[in-house]
């Protein structure tokens, strides 16, 4: 039956449930400087026969496994009390001949004999070690030896001074009854301590160091007797300052004041904790009971990285500040893990964790959201804000092994521009001090920044023209007469357009030459970008002799006719079919369509215009209706030397892409490195190139030189040849007026 003790009730969550969690419990409603030991009763039997022991979190598990009439658990504490006293207050003086040390029991079930098992004798040598340990002053060595000049004290004296001790320090009785003499009579009482070992012992840091080893010693002898470190006392230790160099010395908590140590080179080094952390550099993050984390946000973060590398959807049926549950979401699948902080530690740690993955990888795992796509894929988003989501989906499903939507890809893609366009806000109020640095570090260049007229009390952005000194002296030496002209739509949140002049370079590429960010794209930013671009690349004479192409913008045939009346103007033929196939959408008259846009003469066109009107009348009397004197070379004026019937400018705005998500600021210096960077890679190309003429150009010309073999050449005796291609076309060559009644030269 149960003799004397205090009742009391407590109510536990089933979820943190753990053998550490009942002892707290316990410790609110009795003070005991004793270690405990606590026990359960099973339903239907007596104290006498249904005793089990609660020793861990298993032990726990199978306590509430056994319930069967709801969960009221009947517990018993049983007092196990170990005092230590000694006569000098100094603990690193200690006479181990005049020590009074003793073992006290109390019963607390009465008429219970303690019963020698293979446990209990483990857990009696594992004691009388740890008293081994600290009744020296000094840490023994493994063998249990120290010299004190004359005797020498062996492992073997230790183990026969305390053989008789029983389970949890009980002292057994031996078939004469003198157990408890001999374990007095074997005390070494030739070894006497110095009093006087720490001369330092009065300074307040020697103090402080001997207080966390002792700290340590306690945490130590808690985690050895299986106990809270809460129930053992400080006296009960004998205080010894650890040598921290030494392999095997203590450690100290991350969170301690003395947690750092300076080595011999003046390098702090922090040491290392007792607790059992999670590693957060492992490939796949592994978790463990009593694991500790710094926090729940911490510990969620860990089980969502664990989640996506074992391709596993967790769902947390508990998400709070000091507790977090997580289960799989596969039917049937048992896995679990249970975390929360508790009043003894600031740690969050592992209570319950069921390791047991029933299910196969998932595909459909809702931990890839948005937001760690957006994590995940920053960089290259920001690089590349052109990435189509297509692709991205791609991606995330080789890189995470799940199926995402493709509208979880946008959302991942706006969520990193909006950050990035969050970063570069307050530019349009700097537009005035990066003119001033553009034309500090280039000089010669026409950097022009204009405000909002119609708004006089303050300042308001409306235009930035840009055109690098460089660009201009590169396209008047070696291009030829012809410019590019149009716009395109800013693509971030930032509203308006982008004006480009584009020229041909003498490899029949690209060449930028000005730029401009407008608000809106009409006769009057173009007139005001053409007189811009006519003073920079002096153009004088109304344009005569120059070539400028364009699209059908808005303001900009007016504007160039007023500026430039004697230029000539051609629209791009890719604009014009791109219209034309709106209708006539049959790919067969595609190829019929560019020969008539390609005749270089008159002639050759009203033959491929015939060749068209025999598949679509309709289609070649439409074609005739756009004017195909702006766009068909067979209408261009002699003397430009470029034969192109299509706008560079669309290669320029594909080319500046990203750049266009920009504010102001950050789209000009977007440009300028593009711009810089390609000057820079095509005139080391040039370095490697062999002969005069360019590779684009000299290609051009083995095409027409195979083509001449075709040609029969006859001469009129001066400067004139009838030149015959196959048998139904010929052509008048002038050498004196280097001409020819083809137009290709």
């Amino acid at each position: 039956m149960y003799v004397g003790g205090d009742i009391a009730e407590s109510w536990i969550d089933v979820d943190k449930m753990s053998y550490f969690e009942i002892k707290g419990h316990l410790a609110d409603h009795f003070k005991t400087d004793s270690i405990l030991r606590l026990y359960w009763l099973k339903p239907g039997k007596n104290i006498g026969d249904g005793l089990v022991m609660l020793t861990d979190d298993a032990s726990c598990q199978f306590m509430l496994d056994e319930q069967r009439d709801g969960l009221l658990v009947d517990m018993y504490a049983e007092e196990v009390g170990m005092q230590m006293t000694a006569d000098d207050e100094d603990i690193w003086a200690r006479d181990d001949e005049a020590d009074d040390g003793h073992i006290q029991v109390d019963e607390a079930l009465a008429g219970k004999t303690p019963v020698i098992s293979p446990t209990s004798k483990l857990q009696s040598k594992d004691y009388a070690s740890f008293c081994a340990f600290y009744r020296s002053p000094a840490k023994l060595s493994q063998e249990y030896m120290y010299n004190d000049g004359e005797d020498v004290v062996t492992k073997n004296d230790v183990e026969d001074d305390y053989k008789g001790l029983g389970v949890d320090g009980n002292v057994l009785a031996d078939s004469d009854g003198s157990g408890a003499d001999s374990a007095d009579d074997s005390l070494d009482s030739d070894y006497v301590q110095a009093s006087d070992v720490d001369s330092s012992a009065e300074e307040e840091e020697a103090a402080e160091m001997r207080k966390f080893a002792s700290e340590i010693k306690r945490k130590n002898k808690a985690k050895k007797l299986g106990v809270h470190g809460s129930q053992i006392r400080l006296e009960d230790i004998v205080a010894e300052v650890p040598d921290l160099e030494e392999p095997g010395s203590p450690y100290q908590e991350s969170s301690d004041d003395y947690s750092y140590d300076e080595t011999s080179d003046g390098e702090s080094v922090r040491w290392k904790s007792m607790e059992n952390r999670y590693d957060s550099k492992a490939p796949i993050p592994v978790f463990d009971l009593g694991m500790a984390f710094r926090s729940s946000r911490h510990f969620k973060k860990a089980l969502v990285k664990y989640g996506l590398k074992t391709h596993h959807h967790l769902k947390f049926v508990k998400d709070e500040e000091k507790k977090v549950r997580a289960v799989c979401t596969w039917p049937g699948c048992k896995w679990l893990i249970y975390g929360s902080i508790t009043s003894r530690s600031e740690w969050l740690k592992v209570v319950t964790f069921d390791d047991v993955h029933t299910c196969p990888p998932r595909r459909n795992n809702k931990l890839v959201t948005s937001t760690l796509i957006a994590k995940h894929y920053y960089q290259e988003i920001r690089d590349n804000p052109t990435w189509k989501v297509g692709q991205m989906q791609i991606r995330v499903q080789k890189d995470f092994l799940s199926d995402v939507s493709l509208s979880k890809c946008k959302r991942a893609k706006s969520i990193v521009m909006q950050k990035v366009l969050d970063g570069m806000k307050g530019e349009y109020s700097r537009v005035n001090d990066y003119q001033l640095e553009l034309l500090r570090t280039n000089p010669g260049s026409t950097i022009v920044v204009t405000l909002d007229p119609e708004i006089e009390d303050r300042k308001v952005f409306e235009r930035f023209y840009v055109c690098f000194d460089a660009c201009k002296k590169g396209f008047m030496s070696g291009c030829r007469k012809v410019v590019g002209l149009d716009g395109c739509w800013l693509k971030g949140s930032h509203n308006g357009n982008l004006l480009c002049a584009i020229g041909r370079d003498a490899n029949n590429q690209m060449y930028p030459v000005a730029w401009a960010a407008v608000p809106i794209e009409c006769y009057d930013t173009w007139y005001w970008f053409l007189g811009l671009l006519q003073k920079d690349l002096n153009i004088n004479n109304g344009g005569d002799d120059w070539v400028i192409i364009s699209d059908q913008q808005k303001g900009l045939l007016k504007a160039a006719a007023e500026l430039m009346p004697n230029a000539e103007h051609r629209m791009c033929a890719r604009h014009i079919y791109a219209n034309w196939r709106k209708k006539y959408t049959n790919k067969k008259l595609q190829k019929k369509w560019w020969r008539c846009a390609k005749a270089s003469c008159r002639p050759l066109f009203n033959l491929y215009r015939a060749y068209l009107a025999q598949d679509t009348p309709d289609g070649a009397k439409d074609m005739m209706s756009t004017s195909p004197e702006h766009w068909s070379r067979a209408f261009f004026r002699l003397g430009s030397n470029c034969d192109s019937v299509d706008n560079m400018c669309e290669s320029f705005n594909n080319n500046i892409m990203d750049a266009r998500f920009y504010p102001v600021i950050s789209m000009m210096e977007a440009i300028r490195k593009k711009i810089m960077v390609r000057i820079q890679e095509n005139r080391t190309k040039a370095e490697r190139w062999i002969g005069t003429v360019c590779p684009n150009i000299f290609r051009k010309l083995k095409v027409n030189i195979a083509r001449s073999g075709c040609c029969i050449v006859l001469w009129n005796g001066a400067d004139g040849f009838e030149v015959q291609e196959k048998e139904d076309r010929k052509y008048v060559v002038n050498l004196q007026q280097r001409s020819c009644t083809c137009r290709y030269w």
